[in-house]
């Protein structure tokens, strides 16, 4: 059971189980989230619908289930489906690759850089950095702007120290 951050208490929903799309293409759900992607084809029991259930770390997260007719674009209600993902620049290199194109957001703030594509169906889909996963170039800039103030606290340091010695 998960701990629910505002009372501490236990929660009887732990987690998001999985996400479902209704698709008549089911090649093209393979080639976006497999192919492009790096999600994992695995088991599926044997339903009366073709489709497929694409894992991450051994876990069943999207189930495709092929319908007749196409469903509308985009995903209604629901704004867009999320995951956390290692190694932006990787990944970004990935969808580039596959000639996915992405949007790409740093959150002022927090240790979390954000990237969104859409699938075949229009749905959006979020991936999440957090720390040495995100875009190296912006680690770089953080880890020198420490290395700085670290240099300079270090001269401030000793210069109250000499200041003390004269006084």
């Amino acid at each position: 059971m998960a701990l629910n951050m505002r009372t501490g208490k236990l929660a009887d929903i732990a987690s998001l189980d999985h996400v479902n799309i209704l698709t008549a293409d089911v090649e093209a759900c393979r080639r976006f989230y497999v192919d492009a992607l790096g999600f994992e084809e695995g088991f599926r029991p044997a339903f009366d619908v073709p489709g497929l259930w694409l894992y991450l770390e051994g876990a069943p997260v999207v189930h495709i289930i092929e319908v007749e007719e196409a469903p509308p674009r985009n995903s209604g209600s629901i704004d867009h489906i999320a995951f956390r993902a290692h190694n932006f620049d990787k990944f970004t290199a990935r969808l580039e690759a596959n000639g996915i194109e992405y949007e790409d957001r740093e959150i002022p703030g927090m240790d979390l850089h954000q990237l969104f594509c859409y699938d075949p169906h229009g749905i959006k889909v979020e991936f999440n950095f957090e720390g040495q996963d995100r875009p190296w170039a912006t680690v770089e800039k953080e880890h020198k702007a420490m290395k700085a103030a670290a240099r300079k606290t270090k001269r401030g340091k000793k210069a109250s120290s000499r200041a003390e010695e004269t006084a």
